[in-house]
Order: structure tokens, then sequence, then C-alpha cells
């Protein structure tokens, strides 16, 4: 950062300016619990580390450093160092560190892990997130004794309260790739790659890799995955905490995120057009007509581009691969079919029809979330 660049932020933001030269005071403050409350009051903007209870997941760091600080945390965290850490462990012989020599993305990370791998089932583990102490035992019993496709559990989000895709299915054995499918669409197990125990043999087979250069790659392959499982395991159980920052809810994605759902979008369809039993089936077809809907609300809800919502709906517009009359032979919902209507209409007003519907929808969808809360305060 430039000498002006710094002004600038200290101008801005003045705790910033503080934290800095809190920072060079460390050495000669020998209280660390001081230390980090006054570090994390300047650093966080005002807010109050909570060290006897914490509940974030920046918090919970704070704690570690406090009541479980150990010297070769430090050498963990220095991706040079680790790889020397690692081969002189017990166990480094079958621990191999990986590295891109520059960043090409999560997605190029996890591929690099895939082609890297040796063994029967693939685990994803995002860096700020962690795992419980029998994470992977609970998983990999389920894998040893049913040998599914791939094992699922259960997680719980820290840090910022915010909603996430649940996991809303009993802990058992699902066979058939009707059933695997049907639970996925209905939105019964989540899209996120983490906190799953995949089967190495089908991630090739069917070359079940990441998108690379997007974002939301999570949609794309969990729906891969979906379409070609023949079977899963569900673990009710805890086994993976999902960390959100605060700050993260407020912050809008940026134009690069929003262009990526229009992206994902084509990709899944791509994918659909591929297979004829795809297009067939009646859960996909809603899916896939749900999907445009939600990515183009968040289109709408997070940029007041105009121009960018338009071109947005050519591209859910053209990406359909049934015409009307197969469109009534999938017996869609009533909402759908009024969804739909926006596809006999001409382009423009199709488009202005599909908005507003969207637009409808999230509002009567708000709507019934504080009705709902309103009468179970009552």
């Amino acid at each position: 950062m430039s000498k002006r660049n710094r002004l600038i932020k200290a101008i801005k933001h003045p705790e910033w300016l503080l934290a800095v030269v809190f920072r060079r005071l460390s050495p000669f403050i020998k209280n660390d619990k001081f230390y980090l409350r006054i570090l994390y009051f300047l650093e966080m903007k005002g807010k109050i580390l909570h060290l006897e209870n914490p509940r974030t997941f920046t918090e919970k760091l704070q704690w570690l450093k406090i009541y479980d600080y150990k010297p070769e945390y430090t050498q963990l965290v220095d991706k040079l160092a680790v790889k020397d850490y690692v081969a002189s462990h017990p166990r480094g012989a079958v621990v191999r560190c990986l590295e891109h020599e520059e960043n090409r993305g999560l997605s190029a990370a996890r591929n690099t892990g895939i082609l890297a791998s040796v063994g029967d089932y693939l685990y994803f583990l995002d860096s700020d997130d962690y795992i419980s102490a029998n994470a992977i035992e609970l998983l990999a019993d389920a894998a040893v004794q049913k040998r599914p496709d791939f094992v699922i559990g259960n997680y719980e989000v820290t840090g910022a309260r915010r909603w996430a895709p649940p996991l809303s299915l009993g802990t058992g054995f699902y066979e058939g790739n009707a059933l695997v499918l049907s639970t996925y669409v209905q939105g019964k197990w989540y899209v996120m790659a983490w906190n799953k125990l995949v089967s190495r043999p089908l991630v090739l087979q069917h070359k079940l890799y990441f998108q690379e250069g997007i974002v939301h790659e999570d949609d794309l392959w969990s729906f891969k995955l979906a379409c070609m499982a023949q079977s899963m395991y569900v673990v009710g159980e805890t086994t993976y905490y999902y960390s959100m920052q605060p700050d993260s809810i407020m912050r809008a994605p940026s134009m690069r995120n929003l262009e990526c759902r229009v992206l994902v979008l084509g990709y899944i369809y791509d994918f659909i057009r591929s297979s004829r039993c795809l297009q067939d089936n009646r859960d996909i077809y809603i899916f896939f007509e749900t999907l445009k809907a939600k990515y183009f609300d968040r289109i709408l809800y997070f940029t007041k581009d105009t121009s960018f919502h338009y071109q947005s709906y050519l591209v859910f517009r053209n990406k359909k691969y049934a015409s009307l009359l197969e469109m009534t032979g999938l017996r869609p919902e009533w909402k759908l079919m009024l969804q739909n209507i926006h596809y006999v209409l001409p382009t423009y007003a199709g488009y202005l029809y599909f908005k507003a519907f969207v637009k409808s929808a999230y509002y009567l969808l708000v709507l019934s979330i504080k009705m709902k809360a309103v009468l179970h305060t009552k």
C-alpha cells in the first residue's frame, strides 16, 4: 500500500490507524487478554470480544490464541514450513502437500486434489470452516458399511446468523438415482461440495470436476453429482461447521458473481441437453425453470443495471429445452405455469412479465415469513 493510500485510509478509518499503532506497542503489553480485546475492538469496528463464551469463528480463533497456544501453530500457517512439519510427522508418508505456483481459484485446487488422490473416497473442507473431532469417522463408517456413491453429513452455521440450505433428510441409506435426484431437486440436501465423502471412482468415471474460472461452481457440481449417483447415505449428526463472517451478510456480491449465475445456468442447460433421460424428467424441468427465477431474483436484488437485467433474461429465455407442448406434458405446477407465460409473449413484454413475476414472488415470500413470525410470537 502506497503512502498516499495509507494516509487516505487513516483519514477515512481512524480505527485502522489506532490498530496499527497499538500493534507497535505489543512488545510492551504483557496481558494477552487485554491486548486481544483492544485489538479486536479496533479491527472489528467497536465489537466486544467474548473470550469466555466465543460465538463467532473469529472469536474462537482469539480463544485458541489464549487457551490452546502451541509453538507449532506458527509453523502450520506457513505454507513452506508446513511441508517440513508434515514430512517429519509419523504419518507424513501418507500425507501430501500440493500447491499451485499461482492462485488459480478454489475449483482448480479441488481438481488438483482429485487428480492426485488415491483413496476410495474424496472429502472437501473449505479453509474458513472446521469439522467435528469424529466427522471423518462417522462418514467413513457409513461408507464402509453401505458403499454408497456418497455420504453426506449435517452441518451448523457459525459466526453470522444467516439462512443456509438445510439437510432435511433422516439418517439412513437412500438407494436408486430417482430417489437421490428427486431429493436434490426438492432441496432436501445442500449444494455445497464440502462435508461429503464422494466415491472417487464415480468422480473419475463421470468426470465430475469443478468448472474453473467461475463462482457458484458448487451449484453445477452438485447437480451433476445428483444426476450420476445411484445411492447416498445421510448422517444426521453435525460433522461440519460452516463459518460465515458477520460482514458477509451486508456485502453485496460483485458483478462477476452475478454474471457467474448466468454462466452456471448455461452449463446446467448444456448438461441437461446432453441426456434425453434428463430432458424427459419432470423434476429436472421444474428444478431448472425454478432455478432461473431464483437466479434472476438475485440479479434484480443486487444490481440496478437494467441492461444486465435484460441481457440475463435473454439468456434465461433462450435456455429452453422443452417446447410449449412438451412443457404441458411435463405437468408443471400452477405457479410454474404462471411463471412460464413469459415464453409466449413477445421478448420485451416477456422480460417485463418475468421481472414482475419474480419480484412479486419475492415480496410474497417475505410477507409469508413475517406473518409466520407474527403468528409464532402470539
